[in-house]
């Protein structure tokens, strides 16, 4: 039995608990926000592109991702440049080394976060390529209205955010050249600027 001075405690907590569970499971789990991957256009900054040869299951298989879309563009060196984009509601299969996923049987030894002068507001997740490999990564990670740059700490935040709020989707911009040097600053300037222009055109639907 509970004694009745705690029922006035106890209804509170009930209510408290409420209302998480009414947004998610009376009035939707996820918020649409009407932007999608595929309004990125085949033509960035001038360079031309191809759809990738992933199969139509690979964003659902990888990430947990029915809006996904992968293109290579060509730019003036003539390298390949691997633009992959996924929105995903479940946030760490996008976070947790997409590279694995994105550039596969690469070897990649950590990332560094940096900030580049022409576009500071995003965090650059950059690919630390292993030995002897000749190829470079990055990457970036948008949820809501916010670039990420710790993802650890946005789930502890976010975790916070959803008890009273619909699920939202985290969306990653992942930039691949295979043939690039690592220390190479002009392709890592040239790459920098395709995924920016993709972003700007995602984020400006």
């Amino acid at each position: 039995m509970i004694s009745h001075r705690f029922v006035p405690v106890v209804c509170l907590l009930l209510a408290a608990a409420l209302v998480p569970t009414i947004i998610h499971s009376y009035s939707g789990v996820a918020h649409d926000d009407r932007r999608t991957t595929a309004a990125i256009p085949a033509v960035l900054v001038g360079h031309d592109s191809v759809p990738s040869e992933r199969a139509a299951t690979w964003g659902k298989r990888r990430f947990d991702s029915d809006d996904w879309t992968e293109r290579v563009y060509s730019n003036v060196a003539g390298q390949k440049l691997r633009l992959t984009v996924v929105r995903s509601y479940d946030p760490k299969s996008v976070y947790h080394h997409p590279e694995l996923a994105v550039a596969y049987r690469t070897s990649f030894v950590g990332e560094d976060v940096i900030r580049m002068a022409e576009r500071p507001e995003i965090p650059v997740h950059v690919m630390k390529p292993g030995p002897g490999v000749n190829a470079s990564a990055m990457y970036a990670l948008h949820y809501d209205t916010r670039f990420v740059d710790n993802p650890i700490t946005f789930q502890i935040r976010a975790a916070g955010e959803l008890l009273f709020s619909k699920r939202r989707p985290m969306t990653l911009f992942f930039l691949f050249n295979e043939s690039a040097q690592a220390d190479d600053q002009g392709s890592r300037s040239a790459e920098a600027g395709l995924m920016f222009a993709a972003i700007d055109a995602f984020l400006n639907q």
